[in-house]
């Protein structure tokens, strides 16, 4: 019965490729499940993103559209390699015409994919036989992924819920049911409401489960997880007290630890790995990982071919920006531990870095780029929930003037920052202005999260402040792009698949 829900499922996502049809089932309701096993087994087969799987492709345009990232100026590549620039010059000068062209701009229907597993699995829970245990951890499981793709789509479709709570958001489709031809987008508030009610649940059906299950490290989405995405969405909303508290929750109840960069070696060359992986279960930081490494690094590790005067030789055209590198104290152990060299050649200094962070590198720094090689792309961890309950206190800080909340948001920062210098560099923060404060804290997130997919979600809740980006092309001339403050081009254009079957759709305004 397992293998019949499975087809099922995999039946109508041919059809939801194929047609456009993001939101509709075709066949699914044809194959009724008897027992909890095979929505846990749902779950693993249709929600689930892992290593070594080709299934998703939620993060890598993500990784073009900030400040974090910059074209080098020398990069050459030969005429067969202009479909790769082109995806890369699109990306990374917000083009207008992405959707039209790009095709691995649009993560909707693939998003959309997989909230459809959760909701058949919630569709049937009811319905199956099992345990009020095991049921609770199915349940659990799936509305906390619902709730995590929701939250991914609406950063990406919608307005930041500061400025655009009441403007079109995406359509919440909270069943399998046939039937959603002429489904409206719910508001973004509609939107974040649901997501935190997803949340807030399974939450709840965590802690019905033995204590000893809430933070297994089983590859499975557990309990800190559930309050660490809880932190972050409250973090968006600016619901500081609950975006502290709930980051505290994770900090203080499981025993996550800060990893010491102080007894990391120095990336070498001559090394291998020359660069550690962050992303494994042997970092104390971790509380979960998910997703695949090939969907994070394809883009910002592209590589195009040269064949000159010189011999044939490669370029990965795109690098960490300056301006990021200069955020760093030259004592800060994460500018050496966490931007990487890029890949050199035999004999040659490397000159730039990867506008990748935290991945394993080989001889020559080089990260191979592999949707098959079984390595995570994202890690949830626990420095994030420093860094959520940090902002939390410092805007409440800001907004109360009381004295503790400043406190707190130092004592939170430097706890994970006395771990990110040497003993005789590392500088207690101690900063009275509120809002250099709150500059200082984001400026953290920034250094701490760098390339983990964070920032061009932060730079839209900040204020969507205006960006640059240079891009040179194969002959080394310059052109200068400018995504203008408070620019549609913030919120991505809906792709043009997802009206062919729903005609209640409005499509964002293009950017400017």
């Amino acid at each position: 019965m397992n293998r019949m829900i499975k087809y099922g499922l995999l039946v109508t996502m041919f059809f939801m490729a194929s047609c456009g049809d993001f939101l509709e089932p075709k066949s699914q309701s044809e194959y009724v499940p008897k027992l909890v096993k095979s929505l846990d087994e749902l779950l693993l087969g249709e929600v689930y993103m892992g290593p070594g799987y080709s299934d998703g492709q939620f993060y890598g345009v993500l990784g073009l559209f900030d400040d974090d990232v910059a074209i080098r100026p020398d990069w050459k590549a030969n005429a067969s390699e202009e479909e790769k620039i082109n995806k890369i010059r699109m990306a990374y000068t917000w083009a207008k015409n992405m959707k039209d062209e790009f095709s691995g701009y649009n993560t909707y229907g693939e998003v959309y994919k997989k909230i459809l597993g959760c909701n058949s699995v919630l569709d049937y829970i009811d319905e199956v036989q099992g345990s009020e245990e095991e049921r609770n951890r199915v349940m659990a499981q799936a509305l906390a992924f619902r709730g995590y793709f929701y939250f991914h789509l609406i950063n990406l479709y919608g307005k930041p819920y500061s400025v655009g709570k009441d403007s079109p958001g995406v359509p919440l489709k909270l069943t399998a049911e046939m039937g959603t031809s002429g489904m409206k987008r719910n508001t973004v508030e509609e939107v974040y409401t649901r997501i935190i009610q997803d949340l807030l649940e399974a939450e709840r059906l965590f802690k019905t489960l033995p204590e000893g299950e809430w933070s297994l490290q089983n590859n499975r989405i557990n309990l800190p997880c559930v309050q660490l995405l809880i932190s972050r969405v409250y973090l968006y909303m600016e619901n500081w007290a609950q975006a502290l508290a709930y980051g505290e929750k994770v900090i203080t109840d499981y025993g996550y630890e800060v990893l010491d960069l102080n007894g990391e070696p120095l990336p070498n060359e001559k090394m291998n790995p020359t660069y550690r992986s962050y992303y494994t279960w042997e970092n104390p930081e971790i509380i979960f990982l998910f997703g695949n490494q090939g969907d994070v690094l394809e883009l910002p590790l592209t590589r195009v071919y040269y064949s000159g005067d010189k011999g044939f030789t490669s370029y990965i055209p795109v690098v960490a920006s300056d301006n990021l590198i200069r955020t760093y104290d030259l004592t800060d152990l994460r500018r050496d531990h966490y931007l990487m060299w890029e890949v050199i050649d035999y004999g040659y200094t490397p000159r730039y870095k990867k506008a990748v962070s935290k991945f394993e590198a080989v001889s020559n720094y080089n990260i191979e780029v592999s949707w098959n090689g079984g390595k995570w792309g994202v890690a949830f961890k626990v420095t994030e929930a420093y860094l959520n309950a940090a902002e939390g206190a410092a805007m409440l800080y800001k907004e109360t003037g009381n004295g503790e909340f400043q406190m707190k948001a130092q004592a939170l920062l430097d706890k994970l920052r006395v771990k990110r210098f040497s003993a005789a560099a590392f500088v207690s923060t101690d900063i009275s202005a509120a809002d250099e404060l709150i500059a200082f804290v984001r400026d953290e997130r920034r250094r701490e999260l760098c390339f983990e997919n964070h920032r061009w979600f932060d730079l839209r809740r900040y204020g969507m402040e205006e960006i640059k980006h240079v891009w040179y092309d194969a002959s080394g001339n310059s052109s200068e792009y400018v995504l203008e403050k408070n620019d549609p081009g913030f919120t991505l254009q809906l792709p043009n698949e997802a009206f062919e079957y729903n005609s209640g759709l409005e499509q964002n305004e293009p950017r400017k």
